[in-house]
């Protein structure tokens, strides 16, 4: 049996606080036991504690394509109407 973890080995094995250790262990979120009035954390606790608050990548964002207008220039289709229709004028 592999020996249980102290709340400032669990801290030293993590990286974290020794405050962090604790208030994890009463919000409920890290599984802790006591015995003789100390607290004791399995390794199998801990380990699927940081499990759980392991952090998924991102899947890379698209990548960016312009996107055209959604409806026509309506001034430029009047213009280029009106263009050929002088043009029908001037030539008759």
């Amino acid at each position: 049996m592999t020996a249980d973890l102290s709340p400032r080995q669990a801290a030293q094995q993590t990286g974290l606080s020794r405050t962090l250790i604790y208030r994890e262990i009463e919000r409920g979120h890290l599984n802790a036991y006591k015995i003789g009035g100390r607290l004791r954390i399995t390794r199998e606790a801990l380990t699927e504690w940081k499990r759980l608050h392991a952090v998924v990548a991102r899947p890379p964002a698209p990548a960016y394509e312009p996107v055209g207008s959604r409806r026509p220039d309506t001034r430029t289709c009047r213009f280029t109407a009106d263009l050929e229709a002088s043009r029908g004028e001037e030539a008759a």
